[in-house]
Formats: C-alpha cells, structure tokens, sequence
C-alpha cells in the first residue's frame, strides 16, 4: 500500500520482476532442443485513466528474459511493428552498388519468434469519504506462436491509495 494514486517507477519493477520470475519458474523457457526460445515483445494495452508509456514496462521484461539466460527477444518484429527497422533496412541493401555484398545481411537468415507476450494493464478506482484508492492489475500472456495458445499468463498486483484534501481541489 502506497501513499500515492499513480503508479510510479518501482511499480513497474515489480511488476516486471514478478512476471520474470513466474515466466521462468513455469518451465516454459525451457527447450529439448537446447536453443534458446525467442519472444517477441508485443503489446501491452493500456486500459487505465493514467496516461502510462507501457514501453517502459515491457523495456524491463526483455531486459530481465535476457538476463534469464533461457531466451532471446527479437527486435526484427514487434506488436506494434519492429523495434528496430534495421533488420530489414540492411537486407534492401542487396541491390545497391554502393556496398560489398558478401557482407549485406542476406534474406532468409533472421530468426522468427517462437513466442509473443504481450498484455494489458487495468485499473479500477474505489472513493470512500477522503480515501481513494486504485487498484491496478498488470495481466501478462506468454503466447506459442505455432499454435496460437496461451502456454503461460500471470498478473501482479498494485494498490494505491491516497487522500483528497478537505477543502478545494
């Protein structure tokens, strides 16, 4: 319980952190194959009256997937498009006579996402007397790509809670 009725920084710490750990405490990471699953980071919908840039929620889960050692993300495809248009870009440069083509990336050699995650973030508020509160519920789904299905999904919690002042505004 927070004194405030917005969500903050270390909010989304936690609420990161606590998706990394049940992502890699389910066993979903882990491969027969011995590659490393790759996730591509899709969208997390903002369904609050606060205006929240997810990006910087879903910046700390790939970063913490990283460091899990089990997966990669890519950056060549995204929810809401590429993170990163390069990939692509360096592939049109086949047909420039401005570069060496034995070292312009070739078409065919990027690797497509086994998983997507993406989710959405909820907030409900509840008043009594001064007293307001917000509940904000972060829902994270962890999607197999070949078949479509939900292999994994969890949601972390916050409260806020906060005080209206007596008198004005």
């Amino acid at each position: 319980l927070v004194t405030t009725g917005d969500i903050n920084p270390k909010d989304w710490q936690i609420a990161a952190e606590k998706s990394i750990n049940s992502i890699v405490e389910s066993g979903v990471l882990n491969r027969n194959d011995g590659r490393k699953s790759v996730i591509m980071v899709s969208q997390v919908k903002n369904s609050t009256t606060q205006h929240i840039n997810t990006r910087i929620l879903t910046d700390k889960i790939r970063q913490a997937l990283l460091r899990t050692g089990k997966a990669v993300t890519t950056t060549a495809v995204g929810g809401e498009g590429p993170d990163d248009a390069a990939s692509k870009q360096v592939r049109d440069l086949r047909d420039s006579e401005m570069f060496d083509q034995k070292t312009v990336q070739q078409m065919g050699t990027a690797v497509a996402p086994d998983m997507s995650l993406a989710g959405e973030i909820v907030q409900e508020k509840y008043n009594e007397g001064r007293t307001r509160e917000s509940y904000y519920f972060f829902h994270m789904t962890l999607t197999d790509l070949k078949t479509g299905l939900a292999v994994w999904e969890d949601n972390a919690e916050v409260l806020k809670q906060g005080t209206r002042p007596a008198l004005g505004f």
